[in-house]
């Protein structure tokens, strides 16, 4: 009969805290093991932590053209904006001392103003999700003024699909304006699809006025509220870790970019850093998902010269776990007279003290097609370790390494890139108490 613990989710199994194992040689090796160590962990579980970043806007986005870090803003209409605290205001957040301002500028008619807030978030196909939030609107015109919150999935058609949606509209009355936060919180009906990996958390905000309208969101919160992924049977595993299977990776969309040489994209480095042969931009155009990809250039030069750059990220790990990395690619262009095959080389490794490379998962992908390879769309790579994380090693590298010799323009897209483990028990690290030998 297992026992559970209040507020969670999984009964936890009998531990037994005393076992004797015979050696065959007439010895036994008492283990005690630590009995609150001991829970019923399911193969698959949901995240556990907040997966919104930046939920209560207090950290300012790099981009000038962004307000917020990990936030965008899309879909702007006649004079309508996503901002921090404007001058001469005083601060009103719900946490922290800082949040989203919706705001319509003033405008010669009255007009339609709209501007979605929105961040790109991985989740755990199979899993059920809680959003929640606090909006407070602060002043308004002569119309009713409205604000959404959404969870939604997008297929490759390009077609949203909502899981959860909390549409506010507020009266113009008195008793609307600036009353404080109030908080709303929706779980979805459905578990994510089994075949989607990634939701967009969005805020639509909508008005008819001649601007003077302000509403405020802040304490942002997207959690799972199931234990276990409905995409994979459950089972149980007596250990103190468990190997999660959310993505790994920040920012594996490329949807948050920095602006800086060498980080344009939040949380990877361009090796070299800089580069008139070889570099790495941001793609609007054929993204994969989302709105932005990476793209890897090796650009014209009067001759035939080599080019490589590299985009690497530090993730780190559980020791023990094995891990699983996937990504898509298209190539979009040849360089003309290529002197050798483009390749395109993921990488997921491991560096020693010594400075030595270890790979745990290697992809490389060449391009011999000539025009027949080129501009075919994305193709989707997934590959698993064959051996664990050691278990001294607690951080790999993911790197995309891109290189070619060639006179013209070379072009490849990179998008969608996920390391996750494999959900199973580490093999590094188990909980004792001690371990005592009797003759």
């Amino acid at each position: 009969m297992g026992r559970t613990i209040p507020g969670d989710c999984c009964p936890r199994p009998p531990c037994v805290y005393t076992t004797q194992v015979s050696n065959r040689n007439d010895n036994q090796v008492k283990i005690e093991i630590d009995g609150s160590k001991c829970c019923c962990i399911p193969k698959c579980p949901c995240e556990s932590e907040e997966l919104v970043r930046n939920g209560s806007f207090e950290m300012i986005s790099a981009d000038s053209t962004q307000p917020f870090a990990d936030w965008r803003t899309v879909n702007a209409l006649s004079n309508t904006i996503v901002s921090r605290v404007p001058e001469n205001m005083l601060p009103v957040a719900y946490e922290g001392i800082h949040s989203a301002w919706f705001i319509t500028e003033p405008s010669p008619v009255v007009e339609q103003h709209s501007i979605s807030l929105q961040q790109n978030v991985t989740v755990t196909p199979g899993c059920i999700y809680r959003l929640s939030f606090a909006e407070n609107l602060l002043t308004a015109s002569d119309f009713t003024p409205s604000l959404t919150g959404r969870v939604f999935y997008t297929d490759a058609g390009g077609n949203e699909f909502d899981l959860i949606s909390i549409p506010i509209a507020k009266d113009i009355n008195p008793a609307n304006f600036n009353r404080g936060y109030t908080f709303h919180q929706k779980t979805a009906d459905i578990p994510v699809p089994c075949d989607v990996s990634s939701v967009t958390v969005q805020f639509d905000f909508s008005v008819r006025d001649d601007g003077g309208t302000t509403w405020l969101l802040d304490g942002v919160s997207l959690r799972a509220v199931s234990c276990a992924t409905s995409c994979a049977k459950d089972g149980c595993a007596v250990a103190s870790n468990i190997c999660q299977p959310g993505n790994l990776v920040r920012n594996g969309g490329f949807e948050d970019l920095t602006g800086f040489q060498g980080t344009l994209f939040q949380y990877w480095r361009q090796i070299p850093e800089t580069g008139d042969l070889a570099f790495v931009v941001n793609e609007s155009t054929i993204p994969y998902e989302g709105f932005f990809s990476a793209l890897f250039v090796g650009n014209a030069t009067p001759v035939a010269e080599s080019k490589t750059v590299a985009l690497r990220q530090a993730v780190p790990v559980t020791p023990g776990c094995r891990l699983e990395l996937s990504f898509a690619e298209n190539f979009v262009q040849r360089g003309e007279a290529a002197g050798s095959t483009p390749r395109l080389i993921a990488r997921v490794y491991w560096v020693n003290d010594s400075n030595i490379e270890f790979d745990l998962i290697y992809v490389a992908i060449a391009k011999i097609d000539e025009e027949s390879d080129v501009n075919k769309g994305y193709s989707f790579h997934k590959k698993t370790a064959d051996i664990p994380v050691p278990c001294g090693v607690n951080n790999v590298y993911v790197e995309f390494e891109f290189s070619v010799t060639s006179i013209g323009n070379t072009q490849w897209l990179v998008d969608g890139v996920q390391l996750r483990s494999v959900p199973w028990a580490p093999v590094c690290c188990h909980d004792f108490k001690g371990v005592d030998k009797h003759v």
